[in-house]
């Protein structure tokens, strides 16, 4: 978000940092298929999760700073706006909250698996979404803010900066928002069907 880079992986457990010009600035491999990638604001640190349950935390130039495995399948997982904390959503629904050395600083348990995390950049929250039925946010000590029943599929979220405002791709329910609250605000409606959405820090932009 504040260098202009894009941070990638493929299917054989390549990742890739393109400069703002789209060419490759670095590039490592890994032994197993990427399949959860997120990236700090300042381009600085990430995480990945690789095979079904290693969760990885990554620096600038693509190297594993350190790694760990996950007690159950790993479906998604969230860095903090400038590295300080990692967060890993798993398929029985438990949730880990992790500090930048390695260590476990919370957990607490969804009614559904959190499939989409994102972590606020001026509030220690993170917000949660599973795949049908459930929106919600957590402190970073693992306490429930609020939860929020949904009648749609979510195919990925994202907030603005100060997590006033959420967005819900919503597949054909256009896309979804609601305030800090976690009360629905109302919706884009769009042409198709809304797979991916993100916003720019304040709510400005939507892609």
């Amino acid at each position: 978000l504040e260098t202009g880079e894009v941070f990638a992986a493929d299917e054989a457990g390549t990742l890739f940092r393109l400069d703002r010009q789209g060419r490759i600035a670095a590039l490592t491999r890994l032994r197993e298929p990427v399949r959860v990638l997120d990236w700090s604001d300042d381009g600085r640190f990430g995480v990945a999760v690789t095979g079904e349950s290693t969760l990885h935390r990554l620096d600038h130039d693509l190297q594993s700073i350190w790694k760990l495995n996950l007690p159950e399948v790993c479906v998604s997982a969230a860095i903090a706006p400038y590295g300080t904390h990692l967060v890993a959503g798993l398929a029985n629904g438990r949730n880990f909250v992790y500090s930048e050395h390695k260590r476990r600083e919370a957990e607490f348990e969804s009614v559904r698996p959190l499939s989409h995390l994102r972590l606020a950049a001026t509030t220690p929250l993170l917000i949660g979404a599973a795949e049908h039925g459930l929106l919600c946010c957590y402190t970073l000590i693992g306490g429930q803010v609020w939860q929020q029943k949904m009648w749609s599929n979510a195919g990925g979220i994202c907030l603005t900066g100060d997590a006033e405002t959420i967005y819900l791709a919503a597949y054909h329910h256009g896309v979804q928002t609601f305030d800090g609250d976690g009360e629905s605000i109302g919706a884009y409606v769009v042409e198709g069907t809304v797979s991916r959405v993100s916003t720019s820090f304040e709510a400005q932009r939507l892609v």
